[in-house]
């Protein structure tokens, strides 16, 4: 009986090394996978968004029964995107306009906005921060960075300016895109579903 064994890959001759097989293809949950990557990064965007909206719905919350943080939301708002009319104004802090009329008339009177025409229709009224109203804001804006300071003390320098980087790239991106996600939104099975039952299709979420 013919006992001989094949050779190990060590007897075997140079260029005789077993054929290297096909590489398999990686899993849609490997982590080098760029669909799963994507897909990472949307959830984890997801999560941090639901933070950010339960964030300001708290702050909005507290700033109707908060005469202080009212007036910080308010001054804010100017602050950052300058004048408004009163009604823009209210659409932004998401409050009714008269609620909104008597705030701002106190911050008028305390010499924080000021009323002036509209430089392009004479015959409206636009609001902005006076000196001390720019005051107040900065003080919000040094307190706000200290508390971003105290969180983000774990991150080395090179982390903030890699994430910094990657953020504002990530925020230009979003604004060149997301438009076109409105405007041609994705058919999903819901709105197929509601079409062939002779329903209005609801406002598709729109994945963000």
């Amino acid at each position: 009986m013919d006992e001989t064994k094949a050779p190990t890959d060590q007897q075997r001759p140079a260029g005789h090394e077993h054929p290297a097989g096909p590489e398999r293809p990686q899993s849609p949950e490997h982590p080098e996978n760029r669909e799963y990557q994507v897909a990472q990064l949307a959830d984890d965007l997801a999560r941090l968004l639901r933070g950010l909206a339960r964030a300001r719905s708290q702050y909005l919350a507290r700033a109707r029964d908060d005469v202080e943080w009212a007036a910080q939301i308010l001054i804010s708002h100017l602050a950052a995107n300058g004048p408004k009319r009163l009604g823009a104004l209210a659409a932004s802090v998401q409050s009714d306009p008269s609620t909104v009329s008597r705030q701002v008339s106190a911050l008028v009177r305390a010499g924080y906005v000021e009323r002036r025409a509209d430089p392009d229709d004479g015959r409206a009224v636009v609001l902005d921060v006076t000196e001390a109203g720019r005051e107040v804001y900065r003080d919000h804006i040094e307190i706000r960075n200290r508390r971003y300071e105290d969180m983000l003390a774990g991150w080395s320098s090179e982390d903030l300016v890699t994430f910094t980087t990657l953020l504002r790239r990530f925020g230009d991106e979003m604004e060149v895109h997301q438009p076109t996600w409105v405007s041609r939104p994705e058919t999903t099975r819901l709105s197929r579903e509601t079409s062939a039952q002779g329903r209005p299709a609801p406002q598709e979420a729109h994945h963000i």
